[in-house]
């Protein structure tokens, strides 16, 4: 039986040429077989992880003001869409140790990113950085020497919901002390703390 090490350099290799279907089920067979790695193998199916999510994003963007789709879209049929810019960063942080997620922060720009990892990891640490840009969306990794992931940045493309009246009029009825105002959107009452 092949070891962990040798699985994942296998799904590595055929990672290039795959498609997304493809690409999907090989991270899919990744998550479960990580729980049962040593720190080293984890370290290195993260890694994959993070490859084998940006292959698939690649495959599934289309090409932005790209002259050869564009002179092709009329005869194939194809529209091509420009990619926009995300509506906010993710920042994860992740624990030196075992590569545990220990904290997610939403931020608005790629700079306000980048500047929380640099302001939250520890300066004496000598991390391994990997960044870059692609369809108006930056991306960065923050490894140890050895692998393990300590912080990621990527495109956060989540839209915040707009409050609807009741909802904000409810909220300021809790602001005010009153919390029945709130149960009420709920169908029942919530309980003041």
């Amino acid at each position: 039986m092949a070891s962990a090490a040798e699985f994942l350099r296998a799904i590595e290799a055929r990672a290039e040429r795959a498609i997304v279907q493809e690409l999907r089920l090989m991270m899919q067979e990744i998550l479960g077989l990580r729980t049962q790695l040593v720190l080293h193998d984890r370290a290195h199916a993260d890694a994959l992880l993070m490859k084998l999510d940006r292959l698939e994003r690649d495959q599934t963007a289309a090409p932005a003001n790209d002259a050869a789709a564009d002179f092709l879209a009329p005869m194939l049929s194809i529209t091509v869409y420009e990619t926009p810019a995300p509506s906010a960063y993710r920042v994860c942080f992740y624990d030196r140790q075992y590569g545990d997620l220990n904290d997610v922060i939403t931020v608005p720009t790629f700079e306000s990113a980048v500047q929380l990892v640099r302001d939250r990891l520890p300066e004496t640490s000598d991390p391994v950085v990997e960044a870059n840009w692609t369809r108006q969306q930056g991306e960065l990794w923050v490894r140890t020497p050895n692998g393990t992931v300590l912080a990621r940045v990527e495109a956060d493309w989540t839209h915040a919901p707009v409050a609807q009246s009741d909802v904000h009029a409810a909220c300021l009825a809790l602001r005010g002390g009153d919390a029945s105002a709130v149960g009420h959107l709920f169908g029942k009452l919530l309980q003041a703390a």
